[in-house]
């Protein structure tokens, strides 16, 4: 599998030959994805602007007929120009040989979510700008999970992350919507604690290769 992390928590992950965007915002180009491949879904947590961008969604979806999947505060402002699927916290919805699995956010918003993907064999945590939820424990064990770590959301910190990363038990962790020092601050912690959890810290676009 390869993903690729755009900054805030716009994640491209392509798993099993399956293209996947979650919270793209407008971070991603028609450009970029075509490069990477095309694209098959996308995902939203929340509506945010960090995350949402309905100019750059209908641009996707003009593009690529992706399916779309989102928290009720996206299907809300997407639903009059796409085919939005709506997900809430509990639910989980299969096609494309994804199942997504929703659990509510720790997080201002409308009715925002964090994400469980599976794909063939492999599960993905996507953490949205979420403080720690006990729920989550409810997705562990992962092999990846994407854990915000800090700015600019209210909910988020490095120490929050870490006990993300106890709830979900990550096999690798990678931290997302946070500063440079913040991501590095989470590394570090998760080093010094008890966790057997392994981390990465890719650059903003670094295309990167995972053998699950």
């Amino acid at each position: 599998m390869i993903f690729v992390w755009k900054g805030s928590s716009a994640v491209y992950l392509r798993v099993e030959g399956v293209s996947l965007l979650i919270d793209p915002s407008s971070l991603f180009s028609i450009d970029e994805m075509n490069d990477l491949g095309g694209l098959d879904i996308i995902l939203f947590t929340h509506e945010h602007s960090d995350h949402f961008d309905i100019a750059s969604l209908n641009s996707m979806i003009d593009e690529f007929r992706p399916r779309v999947v989102g928290n009720p505060g996206a299907y809300r402002m997407a639903r009059r120009s796409s085919d939005i699927i709506r997900i809430r916290d509990g639910e989980m919805i299969e096609f494309e040989g994804v199942k997504v699995h929703a659990l509510r956010s720790v997080h201002p918003g409308h009715h925002p979510v964090v994400f469980l993907l599976e794909i063939g064999s492999i599960s993905i945590f996507h953490g949205d700008s979420t403080g720690f939820s006990k729920s989550f424990s409810a997705f562990s064990p992962v092999d990846l999970a994407f854990i915000p770590v800090g700015s600019p959301s209210p909910n988020s910190s490095p120490s929050e992350a870490v006990r993300i990363a106890r709830a979900v038990v990550p096999s690798l962790a990678v931290p997302i919507h946070g500063d440079d020092s913040e991501r590095s601050e989470f590394i570090e912690r998760i080093k010094l604690s008890n966790l057997n959890i392994k981390t990465l810290l890719p650059e903003i676009g670094e295309i990167v290769t995972l053998d699950l």
